[in-house]
């Protein structure tokens, strides 16, 4: 495998990690991608050339991982590719920092103690909902004004003191700001956010912001009663066992690692039940004794980008997959090599072609 070279744009030899990264970069970012933007300032202090490969055993990670993480990097504008006149990645630069949209700075320690009974305005929510077309964005309340509403609004009262029962500790700012986000910007009706808050306790999730998580995706989907809201928990759960069992797993509980998978799946591309039991019938099929989650992840995620949005949609793909290799295999003279879908498993020579393919589609764009 070619080997690459970290540099820096602006020639910098970084001893520390940049404020701002820590500010405004590593707050939303995947801890995975984080500890591998950490060790590339590492190495790009002793300025030895390594491979993806070298990377990946560090991290005891897939090279598709570290494509993956550098790739984020690259769409957040920190790193950049340098590729050789055959269009092969040979470099990666790390690109200065930027300081990103200010932080409301205004609920500082002092401020937080101070009277102000003002409720984010209309303008601000209107302000949220231009950015941001599909979930309101969550507005900073200051500390009296939650009291106040607390003491003004017994129902709300109520579900404060019933989150900090079941989370057996004082709520923290953070709990309290997304509460009443949940409460106020998204419109949830007591009923159903003392339900919101008792399922996510029951699947063992005592985090207001795995709470407002899953509030964003009810919102998004229009949950709006208890009743809509146990059916779409209850296909949520079945989901974790469906694949488990798929992938012939003997456990009823995912892992936090494949949680994060499913989530992904469920959630974030929006594939119903049958598109992921497809998937890991296909990972099971292709590598019946080494099918795993990145498996099923990477035929997923292929299909997110091909805009699969159901079983026919995949069945149009693997006819259009297969006519293309007939049609190189009537090239070639060969005979139409017999593959069942458009995702393999990568070898070491696989993966560097991916690894430049992906580079060459997202970066500098």
């Amino acid at each position: 495998m070619e080997t690459i070279t970290i540099t820096t744009e602006n020639h910098e030899t970084y001893s520390a990690v940049s404020n701002l990264f820590i500010d405004y970069y590593m707050t939303k970012a995947n801890g995975e991608f984080v500890k591998i933007y950490l060790y590339l300032v590492r190495l790009l202090n002793n300025g030895r050339a390594v491979t993806v490969a070298d990377i990946a055993d560090h991290f005891d990670l897939t090279e598709k991982d570290i494509c993956r993480a550098i790739r984020y990097w690259i769409n957040e504008d920190v790193l950049r590719l340098e590729y050789s006149p055959d269009k092969k990645p040979t470099g990666i630069i790390m690109l200065p920092l930027k300081e990103k949209a200010a932080v409301n700075h205004s609920d500082s320690l002092l401020s937080m103690l101070e009277p102000d009974d003002e409720k984010p305005t209309a303008s601000d929510k209107i302000a949220a909902a231009i950015q941001n077309s599909s979930v309101p964005k969550r507005s900073e309340y200051k500390a009296a004004y939650i009291e106040k509403k607390k003491v003004s609004d017994d129902e709300f009262g109520d579900i404060l003191y019933q989150t900090e029962t079941y989370f057996a500790k004082p709520l923290t700012r953070t709990d309290l700001q997304i509460l009443t986000y949940i409460y106020e910007e998204l419109s949830f009706n007591p009923d159903l956010l003392s339900y919101l808050i008792e399922y996510c306790v029951s699947i063992g999730k005592k985090s207001s912001r795995y709470i407002e998580s899953v509030a964003i995706d009810w919102y998004k989907n229009g949950i709006t009663t208890v009743e809509d809201a146990k059916v779409a928990s209850k296909n949520y759960n079945s989901i974790y066992v469906t694949v488990l069992k798929q992938l012939g797993i003997p456990r009823r509980v995912p892992t936090p690692a494949e949680t994060a998978f499913i989530d992904t799946w469920y959630n974030t591309y929006a594939f119903d039940k049958n598109i992921i039991i497809e998937a890991c019938r296909r990972a099971i099929t292709s590598n019946p004794h080494s099918a795993n989650f990145n498996y099923v992840n990477g035929i997923l995620e292929n299909w997110h980008k091909q805009n699969v949005r159901k079983l026919s949609d995949i069945e149009d793909l693997d006819q259009k997959w297969a006519a293309t290799q007939k049609k190189q295999a009537t090239k070639r003279g060969n005979a139409v090599p017999n593959q069942f879908n458009n995702y393999q498993s990568s070898t070491s020579e696989q993966t560097v072609d991916e690894f430049a393919s992906l580079f060459l589609k997202e970066a500098n764009q």
